[in-house]
């Protein structure tokens, strides 16, 4: 125990704590002295000294080329950067539109309206040149109904007028009617049958002539 000290003697710990450690590093303990700390520490700061640093060789160090760098930073730009492109970007467009644009605006406007126009009108046309054909057609098809009708009731009127006079008690009215008596003319191809007309004639005159009477 008197290697350690004695602690009751002191009333000083720090004293105490110094004098064991200087006991346990017996002659080592001149080396953590004053003046041995200020010439251990200066060879120590001329290592990293810059006259120094050229000769102590230092560690390898894996060395990134500054291209793909600069690849990266073209795909990711900074945000300020965007920022600034954009409104950039916005400052070079002009506020007004140019004369050449806006007149060429108003050129294919006009044309679209003209058009539209032309088309519209080509529809309309189309559309009355429809109507009036299908006016003509019922025209035509009512004239046609009208004229069918007329002669289909001219023709019933001429049968039973025909039937009528066939039915006619005096059959030589009806004989001479089949001949052309107001132009019989005597040529020299055809025989001469006047005399013949003429005897039918007198039949159909004479009441009492032979087959007059003709029971329905």
């Amino acid at each position: 125990m008197s290697d350690f000290g004695d602690f009751n003697s002191s009333s000083d710990p720090t004293a105490d704590f110094l004098a064991r450690e200087r006991a346990a590093l017996g002659e080592d303990a001149d080396l953590f002295t004053a003046d041995n700390i200020s010439s251990v520490t200066s060879p120590v700061a001329d290592v990293y000294s810059p006259a120094s640093s050229a000769l102590v060789p230092s560690q390898p160090q894996e060395v990134v080329p500054a291209s793909d760098y600069s690849a990266f930073e073209a795909d990711f730009p900074k945000a300020e950067e965007l920022e600034t492109s954009q409104a950039f970007h916005k400052a070079m467009l002009p506020d007004e539109e140019p004369e050449v644009v806006r007149q060429w605006r108003e050129k294919q406007k006009e044309l679209i309206a003209q058009r539209d126009e032309e088309s519209e009108q080509r529809k309309q046309e189309s559309v009355q040149r429809a109507r009036e054909e299908i006016d003509r057609f019922y025209e035509e098809y009512n004239e046609k109904k009208q004229k069918s009708i007329e002669e289909n009731r001219e023709r019933e009127e001429n049968y039973q007028k025909d039937r009528e006079e066939a039915s006619s008690a005096n059959v030589w009215e009806r004989v001479v009617r089949e001949f052309d008596v107001s132009n019989a003319k005597n040529t020299y191809q055809t025989r001469d049958v006047s005399r013949m007309k003429q005897l039918m004639l007198d039949l159909r005159k004479d009441a009492n002539a032979p087959g007059t009477i003709v029971e329905a």
